[in-house]
């Protein structure tokens, strides 16, 4: 295996059962070229997945952030039954997407330490 292939396979492990096929298909090491080819299908596979589900992730985001505005029980539903259901790197991940509202309940939660 080169250098090159088993720093990328290092750094991104998820991508080793792509190399594995790589390797089945090649009957033997392929070289670094044709696995940094395929690293670049799977990368742009991921790029792609990422691109095709922000839309859809940022109108969820718009609904609580309308549901944190117009719903008398705001904090039940949107702290308590919405981003409790969220592990702690979810709840990161979201974060750049919260609307005002949303993000003031939440930072709330927070102050009052009885979230997160």
């Amino acid at each position: 295996m080169d250098d090159e292939v088993a720093l990328i396979l290092r750094e991104c492990p998820e991508f080793v059962p792509a190399y594995l096929a790589l390797v089945h298909e090649a009957d033997g090491e392929p070289g670094a070229a044709a696995v940094l080819a395929e690293f670049a299908d799977y990368v742009a596979d991921l790029a792609g997945t990422v691109e095709r589900s922000l839309p859809l992730l940022e109108r969820c985001l718009v609904g609580v952030e309308k549901l944190a505005r117009s719903s008398e029980d705001a904090e039940d539903l949107v702290v308590w039954s919405f981003f409790d259901a969220l592990s702690a790197d979810d709840v990161r991940r979201v974060e750049p997407w919260l609307g005002r509202q949303t993000r003031a309940l939440v930072d709330d939660a927070d102050r009052s330490g009885t979230f997160r």
